[in-house]
């Protein structure tokens, strides 16, 4: 059985993670099916399960995914949601829109979902029964050719082919309709030009030898960014060029990184965080405030960056993250995504589904600390 990797956290949880390994769902006693076979099954409560990642669009429509397929939609900021049609039952983790009418959706099992309406129905494009054989059959003539890096990629993806389609695919993001890159477990790095219709592995190209999990994308100012575990951390310094690993002072997992211009922030394990105001060069260790997993973060519009954690906090900051403003709910429950939701605050995806947040609500717990370790 393939070992069970959530995104891009550990602790989603025991149930999660039954579901991801498991090559089956039950639909009625002694009865199995297997969740790539099997569309989402419709729930009054969709809005309120366990939902992973989000995005929401300047019209006011959002979209937010999770667990056993769940996909809910909102014509309205977020304040009602209705759940679409999906044609499989296994978690999705992450999501990327184009534009406000064509996504993408990845998940367990290697599945690539799209929708061209704005996320209404979704059909799929890939699953990991497709890409195991994609994978050999991609690897194979320069594996043959004595070429040493093509043999180990074809090594890889026979060990996929013959474990079944267990790894999942933790995040993706798209430029344009056309290209975007999806990655996840153990270096499993896919690219497409053409939406999506077909995809080419890349996982040569990262400077990831030891085959670490792949957790997070990013798009800044033109160059492509992958945080992964163990410190993990690459970027493309030249369109189409190798993925090199960049140096950080912490040496623990990273589960997303935000950034405009020349300056970035990456978080992960822990509450710890680093800045760069160079592109990468140098960094230094912000103060969170908080010692929970940052599990996912955004740049607002006006700048101020927001992080979210595993404890249910949201950090708040309008200073690059000089100072941070801890706001902790009354009842706290794991957070998993966070998106602008424009003037009513922000987004929230989460174990208890999602929800709008005002960044300024009347009673919180908040600190502000000077830019300082945090381990």
């Amino acid at each position: 059985m393939t070992p069970c990797v959530m995104k891009p956290f550990v602790s989603i949880g025991l149930a999660a993670c039954l579901v991801a390994a498991a090559p089956w769902v039950q639909s009625a006693p002694n009865v199995f099916r297997d969740p790539l076979d099997t569309p989402a099954r419709a729930s009054a409560g969709a809005a309120r399960s366990m939902l992973l990642d989000a995005q929401c669009h300047a019209g006011g429509a959002c979209v937010a995914l999770g667990r056993r397929g769940v996909v809910v939609r909102s014509d309205d900021g977020g304040t009602t949601w209705q759940q679409a049609e999906v044609p499989v039952a296994t978690d999705l983790l992450a999501l990327s829109f184009a534009d406000e009418r064509r996504g993408w959706a990845v998940g367990h099992a290697g599945v690539v979902l799209h929708t061209g309406d704005g996320g209404r129905h979704w059909t799929r494009q890939l699953d990991g029964r497709m890409l195991a054989a994609a994978l050999v059959q991609w690897y194979t003539p320069a594996a043959q050719r004595g070429d040493e890096a093509a043999q180990r990629q074809l090594a890889d993806a026979e060990r996929f082919r013959d474990e079944g389609p267990g790894r999942p695919l933790l995040d993706v993001l798209f430029t344009d309709a056309r290209h975007g890159i999806a990655v996840g477990a153990y270096n499993l790095a896919l690219r497409t030009e053409d939406g999506g219709r077909s995809w080419q592995p890349f996982g040569e190209q990262l400077d990831n030898p030891m085959a670490m999990h792949l957790y997070a994308l990013a798009h800044i100012d033109g160059t492509w960014w992958i945080a992964g575990e163990q410190g993990l951390l690459l970027r493309q310094a030249t369109p189409g060029g190798r993925f090199e690993r960049v140096k950080t002072p912490y040496p623990g997992s990273f589960f997303g990184i935000v950034g405009r211009g020349r300056e970035l922030v990456v978080f992960g394990l822990r509450g710890n965080a680093l800045r760069s105001r160079d592109g990468g060069a140098t960094w230094v260790a912000l103060h969170t405030g908080t010692q929970s997993t940052l599990t996912a973060g955004m740049l607002r519009p006006d700048g101020r960056l927001v992080l979210v954690a595993l404890n249910g906090e949201l950090l708040d900051s309008a200073d690059g993250g000089e100072t941070f403003r801890r706001l902790v709910p009354s009842q706290p429950a794991p957070l998993y995504g966070v998106v602008d939701g424009g003037p009513r605050g922000v987004v929230l995806v989460g174990a208890r589904g999602v929800r709008i947040s005002p960044l300024s609500p009347p009673a919180t717990q908040a600190n502000a600390a000077s830019s300082t370790s945090n381990r």
